[in-house]
């Protein structure tokens, strides 16, 4: 992909698309839940629906911390072809964050009074503190699924099933906004049967992404007996800076929360509900994109492509920049349609405030999308202690400064100030992170990245080629065989290499390319050493030549001739489809 950025950028939309929607659509339920909540329930049902937000918010942090953590290993070892390992991940995963999530969800079950306190709906609170109690209760259930469907979205990614990802978001939020309205229309239900209704279309979507496992295409496998233990540090530590991040932010609602009663009593809380809710939309943006980043920078990263790792950064810096300016453009002057949907009387002072906190909080959006694209992308290369101080320093460490400073001369606005003011904070520490690190002041996005010197294949001991068409494969064993003796590899490797070229990327033309679409295969020769990496990437129809070298006729020694040779002649021969990508890792 080194000459041919377009193609990364492709692949790049195509995961962001998802992830957008995946994340935008689970998400409507808990906007649902708030809006409906203010709208049909009244003011004490929001501000108890607010004093619960930090228990909603904590319960993924595990299950975060298992994901990020399986989603960055499972990367790599697909980047370089082990399926196996990826999978014993996967399992590995799903059964330590599922039992985890059964516990928590006994412990809330059995200290629901104590939990009730410790968020702050004491009983001088009244009638909130009894509401907060029943959505607890109700809610409780809905964390094992939780759990699973975390762990299972991104996998859907990997293992070329977007579609699911799609329906199982629609599923969520569908039946979601469905259990709302009966329980607020039909039922005449209060908080505990938002719960349950937010417990029903969550088992509904874990049940949707569960049926992939049971496709026998399905290259992910949830197998407990291969789940091991020794990759639970590697993905825990991994995984650390994401909880650490959500764990901070949990205490910042908190603290936001308690502020804001203080400031503004019941009128505050309630606005404050209502735009940390819209707010939870808003920030999928910096998450999808962060996730796309990550996702695609983990194979990247294992490739030791550096220049392909520049212009993911700058393609996903690009799609920052449109698209966070334009909502938060038009989130700007929507605001008082916005707050409609949480405060039924527009006279009242919770809904001047919720106009005002949409308005001044929406200029965080673009400087957060930024910093979440370095964030995920150092995560996806491996710096946790760094990114973890950054995470507790966005959400702590600059927020309660600012909080304090602001609000006795501002009022409640000063929580409001503290979104954008605290994102902008972060990224003057990236900035000077990186000067420091270069030792000169710079704005060279490859700085940025923090790659060693040595990260990347010297350019005179790589060949980077794009085959569009079956005229473009034939002189391809010359051009390589040409590449590698100039750089030393014996005359029998070399036109080996040529060979080899020649013959994957003709099966992949005579396979894949006969649908009327638009296809590329991607070709990357490495020289390392004495050793000599082939790696073939295309965007055809799932072809694993290993196995069609196996299972086609094995008994015909002319059948698929030139893929038995390759096999055989490679002392690594790895495949595995990825992201809807063919990946051929090929040793000689």
């Amino acid at each position: 992909m080194n000459n041919q950025p377009y193609l990364l950028e492709r692949l790049f939309k195509d995961t962001l698309v998802i992830f957008l929607l995946s994340m935008i659509v689970s998400i409507v339920g808990s906007i649902t839940d708030g809006a409906i909540t203010g709208s049909f329930l009244g003011t004490e049902s929001i501000a108890a629906f607010g004093m619960t937000m930090p228990y909603q918010k904590s319960v993924w942090i595990f299950p975060l911390v298992m994901m990020v953590g399986m989603q960055v290993l499972c990367s790599k070892s697909l980047g370089g072809g082990d399926l196996r390992k990826a999978n014993e991940i996967f399992s590995l995963a799903v059964t330590v964050a599922f039992a985890v999530a059964v516990l928590v969800m006994c412990g809330t079950l059995l200290f629901t009074n104590q939990l009730a306190d410790l968020l702050g709906a004491t009983e001088d609170l009244g009638e909130i503190r009894t509401l907060a109690i029943d959505f607890l209760k109700a809610y409780a259930f809905a964390v094992p699924a939780m759990s699973l469907i975390s762990l299972l979205t991104p996998i859907m990614q990997l293992d070329s099933d977007r579609q699911r990802a799609v329906v199982s978001a629609a599923v969520l939020s569908g039946t979601a906004i469905i259990g709302d309205l009966l329980v607020v229309f039909v039922f005449g239900g209060g908080l505990w049967g938002i719960g349950v209704a937010t417990t029903v279309s969550s088992w509904l979507t874990a049940g949707v992404l569960i049926q992939h496992f049971f496709k026998p295409e399905a290259s992910f496998k949830f197998l407990p007996k291969v789940a091991s233990l020794k990759y639970l540090k590697d993905t825990v530590l991994i995984g650390l800076p994401a909880s650490l991040g959500l764990g901070s932010a949990v205490l910042r609602v908190g603290f936001f929360t308690r502020m804001a009663v203080a400031v503004a009593g019941g009128s505050g809380v309630a606005a404050y509900a209502a735009v940390e809710n819209f707010l939870g939309l808003l920030t999928t943006i910096p998450k999808a994109l962060g996730s796309s980043t990550q996702m695609i920078g983990g194979i990247l990263i294992n490739e030791h492509d550096r220049q392909s790792v520049l212009n993911l950064i700058k393609i996903a810096l690009k799609y920052a920049f449109i698209i966070t300016l334009t909502v938060a453009v038009g989130v700007f002057f929507a605001a008082p349609l916005i707050a409609d949907l949480y405060v039924k009387d527009g006279n009242t002072q919770a809904y001047q405030m919720t106009v005002e906190g949409i308005r001044l909080c929406i200029a965080f959006l673009p400087i957060a999308t930024v910093t979440a694209i370095f964030q995920y992308f150092h995560q996806a290369y491996g710096r946790y202690k760094m990114v973890s101080c950054f995470a507790i320093l966005e959400n702590i460490g600059f927020v309660v400064p600012i909080v304090l400073l602001l609000t006795p001369q501002i009022g409640i606005s000063g929580i409001w100030l503290t979104f954008p003011l605290s994102s902008a904070a972060y990224l003057l520490t990236i900035f000077l992170v990186t000067c420091r690190h270069c030792g000169r002041i710079t704005f060279k996005l490859d700085d940025y990245l923090l790659l060693p010197k040595d990260f990347d294949v010297p350019e005179d001991r790589q060949l980077s080629i794009t085959v569009t068409s079956m005229d473009e494969v034939m002189n391809l064993s010359i051009r390589a065989q040409a590449f590698c003796m100039a750089r030393g590899i014996d005359e029998r490797r070399s036109k080996l290499s040529g060979l080899c070229i020649e013959e994957m990327a003709g099966n992949i033309v005579d396979y894949g390319f006969d649908d009327g679409k638009k296809h590329f295969v991607d070709i990357r020769v490495i020289i390392r050493g004495e050793q000599v990496i082939l790696r073939l990437r295309d965007d055809c129809r799932p072809f694993n030549p290993k196995k069609w070298a196996e299972l086609y006729n094995p008994d015909d020694p002319f059948s698929h001739i030139g893929i038995r040779i390759v096999h055989k002649m490679s002392t690594e021969f790895d495949y595995v489809n990825v992201l809807k990508l063919n990946n051929l890792l090929i040793k000689l």
